[in-house]
């Protein structure tokens, strides 16, 4: 009987210890995880330093060969929505680097395309607030994760 209840015992050590190192090994994936999602989130200070380097590269080379007023209203409304900043029609014009007629063309594109949206201030009639569409938060965070894994893969 004695050596039933030690064999039991036995097993039950072995079973514990197995589930031990399960779970550790469980902790430690989960722990992987984690530490990957918070490197794999977009920052705003991150797409505001692209908007930086355009600006460089224009100020370097030349403004006219650069002009891209979609991408850069795109890039203010993708940073502004990550640091929880809103912006208004002047701002996102100003952004683009291109004149205030031909930046408002390129918002009502923007906004025929599904990619922002625009809404009164409700407390000031004079001002018009934009803000990235869901859909086109979704497109610029698919593509700096694919900007992201090009540049790591081949940097």
């Amino acid at each position: 009987m004695k050596h039933a209840a030690l064999w039991i015992n036995d097993d039950v050590e072995r079973e514990i210890v197995r589930l031990e190192k399960g779970v550790d090994a469980l902790k430690g994936r989960i722990s992987e995880a984690r530490s990957s999602a918070r490197g794999e989130a977009i920052t705003a200070a991150q797409v505001r330093a692209v908007l930086r380097a355009r600006r460089a590269r224009e100020a370097l080379i030349s403004r006219e060969l650069f002009a891209d007023a979609a991408w850069d209203m795109l890039l203010e409304l993708y940073a502004s929505s990550l640091s929880q900043h809103s912006v208004s029609t002047t701002e996102l014009t100003l952004a683009s680097a291109v004149p205030a007629t031909t930046a408002l063309r390129w918002i009502d594109k923007l906004e025929d395309l599904g990619l922002l949206n625009r809404y009164p201030d409700r407390l000031d009639g004079r001002r018009v607030w934009v803000e990235i569409s869901a859909d086109g938060e979704e497109r610029m965070r698919s593509c700096f994760e694919a900007i992201r894994s090009e540049l790591s893969r081949n940097w």
